[in-house]
């Protein structure tokens, strides 16, 4: 017997590809608001403040771009991708110093999730995925914009023990993509 293979196959799988980058954006803004309790710069607060709803709203993009099907409810799409990329978040949560924020989040963080949302571009249709594509441009755009201005400068020294640790972590994970492009 031949195994039917469903039409919208590809819509599923970049609709779970999309609730995860729902959940991330949601993580970090979260993160970022966390740390602005416990600064005393007030510009560095209003810097963390900034992009913590700058992330809000990209989270806010992606669900946008759910799509709206009778087999799947999309806030059943939003959740972590795997149980390892949200320990490496938690390392990255557990930064205390401003020195270690800039590292978890400038040097670590936002380099691989813009390196996997310009993955992600490559995966999509131009035609189908349209919507997606666009938000995507802007997501990048903004965190292109992110790593390139802040008021603090990044320490001098070379790498640290922190960066380190969170590389490790992030290696260690699946990751935040949830299937290879052949997969899709």
């Amino acid at each position: 017997m031949t195994q039917i293979t469903y039409p919208w196959t590809g819509l599923l799988a970049t609709a779970t590809q999309l609730g995860a980058f729902v959940w991330v954006e949601a993580e970090v803004s979260s993160i970022l608001g966390s740390w602005v309790a416990t600064q005393t710069d007030p510009s560095r607060k209003v810097e963390l403040n900034a992009s913590s709803a700058r992330h809000r709203w990209h989270s806010e993009l992606f669900f946008e771009r759910l799509p709206v099907l009778a087999v799947v409810n999309p806030e059943d799409l939003v959740r972590p991708p795997n149980s390892e990329f949200q320990s490496f978040l938690g390392l990255v949560a557990s930064s205390a110093s401003v020195q270690d924020q800039l590292i978890a989040m400038r040097l670590v963080l936002l380099p691989y999730l813009l390196g996997v949302y310009q993955q992600e571009m490559l995966s999509l249709s131009e035609v189908a995925d349209a919507s997606a594509l666009r938000t995507l441009t802007v997501v990048i755009a903004n965190t292109e914009t992110e790593l390139a201005f802040s008021s603090v400068d990044l320490p001098v020294e070379s790498e640290s023990a922190l960066q380190a640790r969170l590389e490790q972590a992030l290696h260690s994970s699946p990751g935040l993509l949830l299937g290879s492009l052949s997969d899709r």
